[in-house]
């Protein structure tokens, strides 16, 4: 009867060992956790020439743009300028104003400061730029 009950309890007890080492072999090792930013992308005021940050409901947000490309595309060439802040610098302001037809501009490669400090990257952002008229070609006067 006691090597009954003594083959019993050694079965148990291997087989709850083997289980219990099972099932430590299929925890993962770590745990990777993503914070998702509440800034969502930027967009370009084309009345104060700057850059604006919207979070992820819409809203407008003061956060600092760290850099950002400009490329400017024309039929004849396209420009890249690099910018450090949330204006436009007077070289891109300069270059912009040149222009004396509707164009494309890219921001590219646009890095943010969110609340806490870390750098945010955001997606690049498409515009057309339509110069003042003061600079528009005079095209040929059309024929009745």
């Amino acid at each position: 009867m006691k090597l009954v009950l003594f083959k019993s309890c050694f079965i148990i007890a291997f087989s709850t060992c083997s289980l219990f080492l099972t099932a430590q072999e299929d925890e993962p090792g770590t745990i990777h956790i993503k914070k998702e930013s509440n800034l969502s992308k930027a967009v370009f005021d084309n009345t104060e020439l700057r850059l604006m940050v919207i979070d992820r409901f819409g809203n407008p947000k003061d956060n600092k743009v760290v850099s950002y490309k400009l490329w400017i595309k024309s039929k004849s060439a396209t420009r890249e300028i690099e910018g450090y802040s949330n204006n436009l610098s007077s070289e891109m302001i300069n270059s912009l104003k040149k222009q004396t037809k509707a164009i494309k501009i890219f921001f590219t490669e646009i890095t943010v400061r969110d609340d806490n400090g870390h750098l945010v990257k955001l997606p690049d952002v498409i515009e057309t730029w339509f110069p003042d008229c003061t600079n528009c070609e005079t095209g040929r006067s059309k024929r009745r």
